[in-house]
């Protein structure tokens, strides 16, 4: 047995007298993403020899719980019905204990504006930002032009990027204003600092938290959207981020604060850009279901910590409440 399995020895043992379900798939607009991240886990948890099934979500998901009689589930479902609390609140009312994030958590996090506002309340840096009112383009016009172009558009309950928009120039603002508020009803408009993006990875409950190496991403497009995310070679993944030591110390403070505030548990990551302006590492959101695809960050940056893909998958696992 390797070093690392002999570690979690106990935990192995225990999960493997265990029925274990890998929801993934779903109905969000990150289904593609939640698949492949679903396959991955699914077979690092074969892998350790674990008795697991797949399930793709849809709204029948609770009946065929029940009928297999699954033990615990372990949610790889991004997006919508997944990151939101709401497969969550489901599990909670059949009993059947789950990875990650518990329900109010969950439904903070999904929410960028929610997310920011408790990052605010607790001394956490994060960007500007305005709330769109889609029944009125004109007052959001005004609302984003009194915050300043340049800006970045988001829909306040999206991930993977999906819906992003950068706008530079107030004649760009006016074209896409108004088809983008049909499209994404519900958004915001944030400041858009120019720096260094970083992303963070954190592993833990409460006060037992450990922090990945901080990874720097260097999007060979304008920015890191959807296809950069996801698409190999679209993006370089520098491990550990090339930011000075007072920075790194800057951005773990303010991770694990985030993290404890949060109420986070499980795996979960934050993204972040460090201003060239004034070197403050500013939050933008966290995941509470990050993407575990062989593009993915979290992997990268537990490879880095020296942590094989299985041994992240345990510690999925190890903090989940029985």
């Amino acid at each position: 047995m390797s070093d690392w399995k002999q570690k979690y020895k106990d935990l192995i043992n225990f999960y493997k007298t265990k029925n274990i379900a890998v929801l993934m798939g779903g109905l969000s607009s990150e289904r593609e993403v939640s698949i492949r991240s679903g396959e991955n886990v699914y077979n690092a948890l074969v892998n350790l020899g674990f008795k697991v099934s797949k399930m793709d979500v849809d709204a029948n998901i609770a009946r065929r719980l029940i009928k297999d009689n699954v033990d615990v589930a372990v949610i790889m479902l991004h997006g919508k019905y997944g990151e939101d609390g709401v497969i969550q609140g489901v599990l909670e009312l059949l009993g059947i204990p789950y990875t990650g994030c518990d329900v109010l958590t969950s439904a903070i996090g999904m929410n960028k504006v929610f997310t920011k506002q408790i990052f605010r309340a607790n001394g956490i840096p994060t960007a500007d930002y305005v709330k769109l009112d889609a029944s009125d383009p004109d007052k959001s016009f005004e609302r984003i032009m009194s915050l300043g172009l340049p800006v970045v558009l988001k829909p306040i309950d999206e991930g993977s990027s999906v819906g992003v928009e950068i706008i530079r120039e107030e004649d760009q603002l006016r074209g896409k204003l108004r088809n983008y508020l049909r499209r994404h009803p519900n958004s915001f408009a944030e400041k858009a600092i120019i720096g260094t993006e970083i992303t963070v990875g954190v592993i833990g409950k409460g006060e037992d938290v450990t922090i990945l190496p901080i990874m720097e991403l260097r999007p060979r497009k304008e920015f890191y959207d959807y296809e950069a995310k996801y698409t190999k070679g679209m993006t370089d993944f520098i491990i550990p981020a090339e930011i000075s030591k007072e920075q790194e110390v800057r951005v773990i403070e303010y991770t694990k604060k985030a993290f404890q505030v949060l109420g986070c548990k499980g795996v979960v990551r934050f993204d972040a850009i460090i201003s060239k302006d004034d070197g403050i590492p500013y939050f933008l959101e966290v995941n509470t279901i990050p993407g575990m695809t062989e593009t993915s960050d979290i992997p990268a940056m537990a490879k880095a910590a020296g942590m094989s893909f299985e041994e992240v998958v345990l510690k999925i696992l190890e903090y989940v409440e029985w």
